[in-house]
């Protein structure tokens, strides 16, 4: 995982939670169960990379069970800090070429206090995770 300012977002953002930019994947059950990249990440969302075509489904207003897998660049997924949430769709976004794909911005509420605290873990690891660091 490592921290990379996000690009492009408009001034008038009501986000609360600062988004990191993290290597994870999730597992979204909706109608269908799908294994999806995640791009970024906060306490209060989620960025899943994919098109409505892939996901036809995944509409604005979804509600859906979402399992984050946290995991580091090369490194498999961490039991510890897998984290079970309830999410809701609240944008599409078709992305820009060469600076962000396309995919699903969605609102997360962690499903209790251990999940909470998972997701805390797997932001604060990805925020102190740097591309070269040697301590790493």
């Amino acid at each position: 995982m490592y921290n990379e300012p996000v690009q492009g977002e408009p001034p008038e953002s009501k986000r609360r939670s600062p988004r990191i930019e993290v290597y994870a994947q999730a597992e979204v059950k909706s109608c269908e169960i799908y294994i999806m990249d995640v791009r970024n990440l906060s306490a209060g969302g989620v960025y899943l990379v994919g098109t409505p075509a892939e996901y036809p489904d995944l509409r604005p207003g979804t509600n859906f069970e979402l399992v984050i897998f946290g995991s580091e660049n090369g490194m498999g997924d961490d039991p510890d800090f897998n984290v079970a949430c309830h999410a809701t769709i609240i944008r599409i976004d078709l992305g820009t070429p060469g600076k962000r794909p396309p995919g699903f911005g969605a609102t997360l509420a962690t499903v209790d206090e251990e999940n909470r605290t998972r997701l805390t873990n797997l932001l604060l690891r990805a925020d102190n995770y740097r591309v070269g660091d040697p301590r790493r």
